[in-house]
């Protein structure tokens, strides 16, 4: 049950950004994956196309890959779920759901924006 709890409240970090009241902390988003064929717009690829994409960091080296693409519905991807390399600097993270905003695309693949500090305050994706 603890891990429902958590899931729903990553949930609603990631669909909003941050919780800015106690109102808010009560009504939770709950996130699904994205169908293959959906298109991301802001990429011009399908989530099938996104989907094992090479995960690098701010030097170009790989330090993950793409396991899913989640949103707040079947049609509007909002977050990718990253499986971290280990020994990439980000501990030991799988399955972290990241918000779209914090990726660039990038020769070799998508550019993670975010520190390993920020990373690791974002919420695992429990499939």
């Amino acid at each position: 049950m603890s891990g429902y709890v958590s899931r729903r409240l990553g949930c609603l970090a990631i669909a909003f950004g941050a919780l800015t009241g106690a109102a808010n902390a009560q009504t939770a988003v709950r996130l699904v994956e994205v169908p293959d064929g959906t298109l991301m717009a802001p990429w011009n690829m399908t989530v099938d196309g996104v989907k094992d994409l090479i995960v690098v960091g701010a030097n170009g080296q790989k330090i993950g890959e793409v396991e899913e693409v989640i949103g707040t519905d079947p049609t509007t991807p909002t977050a990718l779920v990253v499986d971290f390399e280990d020994g990439a600097g980000f501990g030991d993270r799988d399955d972290v759901a990241i918000p779209l905003d914090r990726f660039q695309m990038a020769q070799g693949g998508a550019l993670l924006t975010s520190s390993a500090a920020e990373v690791a305050t974002l919420p695992r994706w429990d499939d």
